[in-house]
């Protein structure tokens, strides 16, 4: 039993137990695709023109094929340079308040972002992109073909969202040296909402929902934030672990607790 993700609810379990995040819908989704595609068509007119500038000097030949290399390269490498380096948003992404994230809400890498511009080619073609505008509407995650074969999801950046009441984490006992001594430096909000959510709705999910979703999350927070083997510790005091280094290394709620 996984949990899946409902758009505009979050991720939801098999128990229908909802975890904090916010999926983008269709809407959300196609106006930063406007304001992406805006901007690409006035890379692909300065292009344009450099080409008509070059072709009356060097040849419309030689022109014509540079203009179409640079062309393919800017609306290809726009969103795989912009989603690589600005972990999952786009310039249209940020002004809507949205980012790209991997199923388990980590942050997408090249690969992931590569694969998402590569579909988007077939997204434009197939019907003049009515199939992703299907996909979009029609799928648990609001996904288009390139979010499928990526592995990805789109969601309401969990910086601009409601504020969530703060809830303090204790070091489990016997890991207080290793929180102490704990990397969290590059947890993003998304990861740490998630985490957050599980942590404080595990009471609500079945035992087999809770340990796969538990392992999940443990396994994908491990190796993003590079810690061997979680530390050796169990999923869940390895989650609370990571919450508690977290509120600690920003002078919050852990030490309070712990007073």
């Amino acid at each position: 039993m996984t949990a899946t993700v409902i758009a505009g609810r979050g991720i939801v379990t098999p128990q229908g137990v909802v975890l904090d995040l916010e999926t983008a819908g269709v809407g959300h989704r196609g106006l930063a695709r406007l304001i992406d595609m805006l901007l690409v068509g006035a890379g692909l007119f300065a292009i344009a023109g450099l080409g008509g500038l070059l072709g009356s000097s060097n040849g419309s030949t030689l022109a014509l094929v540079l203009s179409l290399l640079l062309g393919f390269g800017w609306f290809f490498g726009y969103p795989v340079v912009s989603e690589t380096f600005f972990r999952g948003r786009t310039i249209g992404k940020m002004v809507l308040g949205l980012r790209v994230v991997t199923l388990e809400a980590g942050p997408i890498g090249f690969r992931e972002a590569f694969i998402r511009s590569l579909f988007q080619i077939i997204d434009i073609l197939a019907s003049f992109g009515s199939v992703a505008l299907l996909t979009g509407m029609f799928t648990n995650r609001s996904q288009r073909l390139g979010d499928f074969a990526a592995g990805t999801f789109v969601i309401i950046d969990p910086r601009i969202v409601t504020h969530v009441p703060a809830v303090p984490f204790t070091p489990p006992m016997g890991t207080e040296e290793i929180v102490a001594a704990m990397d969290v430096s590059k947890l993003r909000p998304e990861q740490e909402r998630l985490i957050r959510s599980f942590l404080l709705r595990v009471g609500d999910l079945s035992g087999a929902a809770r340990i796969d979703l538990g392992h999940r999350l443990a396994a994908s927070t491990s190796q993003f934030l590079g810690h061997d083997q979680q530390y050796g510790l169990p999923p869940e005091p390895y989650l609370v672990a990571v919450m508690a280094a977290r509120q600690l290394r920003e002078g919050g709620l852990a030490q309070l607790a712990i007073q």
